[in-house]
C-alpha cells in the first residue's frame, strides 16, 4: 500500500431524481420520486429527492406504497438515455483533475490522485473544486469522501449529505472508523449484517478485533476480506477487476399490464417463463436441482413455492411441468394475477445429468415467438425482469430468444 495514496470517491445526490430537477425547477420544491413505467405496472421507486424522503420513502418500495405516504407525489418515468449521458459527462469532469477514474455504477466513481498530490488535506481541495464544477457544470451535487484507499473514501462520501466533502485519514482508523457500525462497510448486506449481529460484532471495531482466523472459519472467503477491510487493508478489492462469481440462481418474472384471470394465459406466461431460464441454463452449461414458482395477486399478496427436481435439468419441458404443478396445487381460482415468476437453484455442472424419469414429462414444444406475440396481443407489451445469482436487471423476452 502506497504512503501518500489520496482516494477520492465521488456520490452524486439522489442521482436519478437529480437529473430530472435540470431544466424543471418545479420538481425540486415538490416530493417527487423517478419510477420504472406505470403504466406497465413497473412502478418502483428508483430514486427520490429530499421532499419525498422526508415522507418515509424508500428507494424499491412501489409507486403505489409511495402515494399513501405522500399523497400528491410527483412521479417521473426513468430516462436511462438520459441518466447516461450525464454520468459520462462527470466522468470527463473528473479526467480533468488527473488521475484514474473508476465508475461505480452510473451515479458514484472513484478518483485516484495517488502521485498528483501529497496528501489528504490536498485532495480535500480537488474534492470541493470538483463540487463547484459539478454543480456548475452540470447542475448536480455531489458528496466526495477523501481517503486513503477506495474502501474509506466511499465510506467517506457517506458521512455527510448532500454537497459535501469528508476526509477520513490513516490516523482516524481506530478513534473514528472502528466507531462505525460494521454495516457501513462495503459488501455488508442484510445477509451478512445478521451473521455478523449474531456474532455480536456491530462496530467495526468489533469486526477487526475479532481476529482474522475467526472471521475466516465463520464466513469464508468474504469474512477474511471483511476483515482486512476493518484493519484498513482494502488490497482485496479492485473495483477496476470484474468479479467473476459463480452462478447461484436464475430467475425471471414477467408483470403484466393487465392482470390474468384465464389460467391458458397463465400456463403460457409459465412456458415463456421457463424457456427463457432452460436458455440460460444451457447458455451457461449448468443444470437446476431445485425449481421454485413466484406469484402476486392483484392485491399484491404473494405466494411463493418449490420443489427438489430428482434430477437436474435445463428442459424447459420439465421446467413448466413443475411449476404449473405448483401453481395448480396453490393457487385460489378465481383470482386474478398480477405477476409471475420461474427461478431455479442448486445449478450444477452437466457432468450431472441423469436421462431418467422426466421422459413423461417432456411434450412438444409450442412456437415460444407466436406463443410470445399472442400473449402480447391479449395482454399488452411486457418486460422480463432477469436475475441471476442476486443481481437483478431488466430484458426483454425478445432479447433471449
Amino acid at each position: 500500500m502506497e504512503a501518500n495514496r489520496v482516494m477520492l470517491h465521488s456520490d452524486c445526490n439522489n442521482y436519478y431524481a437529480s437529473v430530472e430537477c435540470i431544466g424543471n425547477e418545479g420538481l425540486r420544491g415538490v416530493p417527487m420520486v423517478v419510477c420504472g413505467d406505470p403504466a406497465t405496472r413497473h412502478g418502483i421507486v428508483l430514486s427520490k429527492n429530499d421532499h419525498a424522503k422526508a415522507f418515509g420513502i424508500l428507494t424499491g418500495e412501489s409507486v403505489h406504497t409511495a402515494r399513501r405516504k405522500a399523497p400528491g407525489l410527483t412521479v417521473v418515468n426513468a430516462d436511462y438515455p438520459k441518466y447516461v449521458r450525464y454520468a459520462k459527462a462527470a466522468r470527463r469532469l473528473y479526467g480533468e483533475y488527473g488521475g484514474e477514474v473508476v465508475p461505480y455504477g452510473l451515479d458514484e466513481a472513484w478518483i485516484d490522485l495517488t502521485g498528483r498530490v501529497g496528501s489528504i488535506e490536498e485532495g480535500a481541495q480537488v474534492a470541493d473544486a470538483i463540487r463547484g464544477r459539478m454543480k456548475g457544470d452540470l447542475g448536480l451535487t455531489v458528496s466526495v469522501g477523501v481517503s486513503y484507499n477506495y474502501l474509506f473514501s466511499k465510506m467517506a462520501s457517506d458521512m455527510r449529505k448532500p454537497d459535501a466533502t469528508s476526509t477520513l485519514r490513516r490516523e482516524d482508523l481506530r478513534p473514528v472508523i472502528w466507531g462505525m457500525p460494521a454495516f457501513e462497510l462495503l459488501f455488508v448486506g442484510p445477509v451478512t449484517r445478521r451473521k455478523l449481529r449474531a456474532m455480536n460484532i456491530l462496530t467495526v471495531g468489533d469486526l477487526a478485533r475479532a481476529g482474522k482466523d475467526v472471521m475466516q472459519k465463520k464466513l469464508g472467503k468474504a469474512g477474511l476480506s471483511l476483515w482486512q477491510f476493518a484493519n484498513g487493508d482494502d488490497s482485496s478489492f479492485d473495483p477496476r477487476v470484474p468479479v467473476a462469481e459463480p452462478f447461484k440462481s436464475f430467475g425471471n418474472t414477467i408483470t403484466t399490464p393487465k392482470d390474468m384471470a384465464d389460467p391458458i394465459d397463465v400456463y403460457s406466461m409459465l412456458y415463456v417463463l421457463s424457456s427463457v431460464v432452460a436458455m440460460r441454463l444451457r447458455k451457461h452449461g449448468l443444470l437446476a436441482g431445485c425449481i421454485s414458482l413466484n406469484y402476486k395477486h392483484a392485491d399484491f399478496t404473494a405466494v411463493v413455492r418449490q420443489c427438489t427436481a430428482p434430477v437436474r435439468t435445463d428442459e424447459a419441458e420439465v421446467i413448466f411441468s413443475r411449476v404449473k404443478a405448483l401453481f395448480d396445487g396453490n393457487h385460489e381460482a378465481g383470482r386474478p394475477i398480477r405477476s409471475i415468476g420461474v427461478h431455479v437453484r442448486n445449478l450444477g455442472g452437466r457432468s450431472a445429468r441423469q436421462h431418467t424419469l422426466f421422459d413423461g414429462e417432456r411434450a412438444a414444444s409450442p412456437d415460444l415467438r407466436a406463443m410470445v406475440d399472442g400473449l402480447r396481443a391479449k395482454l399488452g407489451d411486457f418486460n422480463v425482469e432477469r436475475s441471476a445469482g442476486g443481481a437483478d436487471c431488466g430484458v426483454s423476452v425478445g432479447d433471449v430468444l
